[in-house]
């Protein structure tokens, strides 16, 4: 990983870090699940907005190796759905190396040699299997189905693109 996307990732993660501390973590998992969604949309487009803000794009390329991107998860079996940082290998086209989900618990990293046995069954009674959709747009990225949005999470992923209007999920 080249010293600059290294500290982009760095620089990235510490200004989530920051603000992750002001999110309303219960408030947030009822706002991505019920009709009134106002304040989780807030919350993704302020961590896009922080993402554009490092990298100064919300396009990358594969010129990048490892980058965490907002993402709205979404639970195969339950439908539940959550925000999070998905962390993708761009070097091989996306492959997706783990999640942070923002949880009525908080912040859980899905790899985490911390995870509590607590967190682990929440994931995998909530989430495991799951779905996501990130809100920066990515070369060459076949890992996820960006035609087939389930019109919520459109919704949600839109909030972040206010003017391109071309760039809006169907």
């Amino acid at each position: 990983m080249n010293m600059e996307n290294k500290n982009l990732q760095e620089a990235y993660i510490e200004r989530l870090n920051t603000m992750l501390p002001t999110v309303d973590f219960k408030k947030l998992d009822q706002s991505c699940n019920s009709a009134e969604n106002d304040y989780a949309k807030a919350i993704l487009k302020q961590m896009h907005d922080i993402f554009v803000e490092v990298y100064g794009t919300d396009y990358l390329d594969s010129d990048y190796e490892f980058v965490d991107l907002p993402a709205v998860i979404q639970g195969r079996n339950t439908s539940h759905i959550g925000l999070g940082i998905v962390t993708l290998d761009l070097e091989s086209s996306g492959e997706h190396w783990g999640t942070f989900f923002l949880t009525p618990m908080g912040v859980i990293d899905q790899g985490g040699e911390k995870m509590k046995p607590s967190e682990s069954k929440y994931l995998s009674t909530v989430y495991i299997p799951y779905d996501y959709w990130y809100t920066v747009s990515i070369e060459r990225d076949h890992h996820v189905d960006f035609d087939n949005v389930p019109n919520k999470i459109a919704d949600m992923l839109n909030v972040c693109y206010p003017d391109q209007p071309e760039l809006k999920m169907e």
